[in-house]
């Protein structure tokens, strides 16, 4: 979180080299810490993970890789990765996080797709609309769908 990903990833080698085994939440420290440093090799760590320490991932890997590549700017990937989590396990928070990236990247298309998402799994939430407006920029419209759905107006929480 403070911008020490090439730091963790050396630490991560390191654990590695001495024969450490890597478990789920050491997997999703690197992730987060690719994901906060700009630093989109946490793939590697990802399938690592997955192929070699055979690891399911949980919404928390999966957020981190849609959080890694929204700040990179690779959205078309952020959405493929989005729309793959199983259903079993995926929620509106990986699509507040892609919502979050469009918002900040001014993607239009893919935030109303990724609203739309947010809409089907929490249609009572807020949230997703405010982001939608910071992309639009049409509040009296979305105000009014908002109220229509009464939707709370509460700030956001995204990773």
């Amino acid at each position: 979180m403070h911008e020490m990903g090439k730091e963790a990833i050396g630490n991560f080698v390191r654990m590695e080299r001495v024969g450490l085994k890597p478990n789920r939440v050491t997997y999703l420290s690197i992730l987060n810490n690719c994901s906060h440093g700009g630093l989109v090799e946490g793939f590697k760590f990802f399938y690592k993970m997955v192929k070699e320490g055979q690891v399911l991932p949980d919404i928390k890997h999966y957020g981190c890789l849609v959080d890694m590549l929204g700040r990179a700017e690779r959205l078309e990937e952020a959405e493929k990765i989005a729309s793959e989590v199983p259903s079993e396990i995926t929620n509106d928070v990986i699509w507040r996080t892609l919502l979050g990236a469009c918002s900040f990247y001014g993607n239009v298309e893919m935030g109303k797709r990724a609203t739309r998402k947010i809409l089907e799994m929490e249609r009572g939430y807020g949230g997703g609309y405010m982001l939608m407006f910071n992309i639009f920029g049409d509040a009296e419209r979305l105000r009014k769908e908002m109220d229509e759905r009464n939707a709370l107006k509460v700030p956001v929480v995204v990773w």
